[in-house]
């Protein structure tokens, strides 16, 4: 939980700095960002973040530190849950574009967006420059996955819980034509599950496990679904 206490920290600081962009909204991907096999296609994901919970809320330091304490048996239940669904989706994509004629590349080592230099402001631009990857992979488009949340979250007023905890998985999938650094499909992601029933049934949560993996298969499924047409 430590992470989520300076990750909140510093959201704090962002917002209050008035320096905050609008999101980027969601684009389509069309039948013309696919419609030449010949293409080279990369399919990369960013390093996945650590399944745990999270808090959204508990604003300040000790309003962390209270709802950590509160749930600190749900964490430690919660960072025993795999990725693994999640993190074969890059794998999964691979081959439906082989289904459409596609060679795609797949990009073993995660992809540190964070690394990579910024980019100038623009519709439908991302904030990092992603074209030195065309030369590094020799591909000319990039399908990029980036999962941010991971693990169960639970919506609090300062000190005090909101809501039942709910599985999550936030985060984002893209296509970059590289020629331009342009959007070509631009897809948020923010999949939520509740449990049914009972929530609170440790140590083992079987509720909200089954919801954090309704909430992994939601996202995959969106992921998917616009190669699969």
């Amino acid at each position: 939980m430590q992470r989520h206490i300076v990750a909140a920290a510093a959201a704090s600081a962002f917002i209050l700095s008035g320096c905050a962009t609008p999101p980027q909204q969601e684009i389509a991907l069309s039948k013309a960002s696919l419609q030449s096999p010949a293409t080279r296609i990369g399919v990369a994901m960013s390093p996945l973040p650590k399944v745990d919970t999270s808090f959204p809320g508990a604003g300040c330091l000790l309003c962390l530190a209270a709802a950590s304490v509160a749930n600190s048996k749900l964490t430690t239940h919660t960072q025993t849950l795999p990725a693994d669904d999640i993190a074969r989706v890059k794998t999964d994509v691979a081959d439906l574009l082989r289904k459409k004629g596609y060679t795609p590349v797949v990009i073993a080592e995660p992809v540190k967006v964070g690394d990579l230099p910024k980019a100038g402001e623009g519709p439908n631009k991302p904030k990092h420059d992603f074209s030195s990857l065309r030369a590094k992979y020799a591909i000319d488009k990039l399908v990029m996955i980036e999962i941010s949340t991971l693990g169960i979250t639970r919506n609090y007023s300062s000190y005090i819980p909101s809501g039942a905890p709910q599985g999550v998985v936030d985060g984002a999938g893209y296509l970059v034509n590289l020629a331009d650094n342009t959007y070509e499909w631009y897809l948020p992601l923010h999949q939520v599950r509740s449990a049914a029933g009972t929530w609170d049934e440790a140590p083992t949560f079987p509720g909200l496990t089954n919801a954090y993996f309704q909430a992994v298969e939601g996202a995959r499924d969106a992921l998917l679904q616009p190669f699969s047409n």
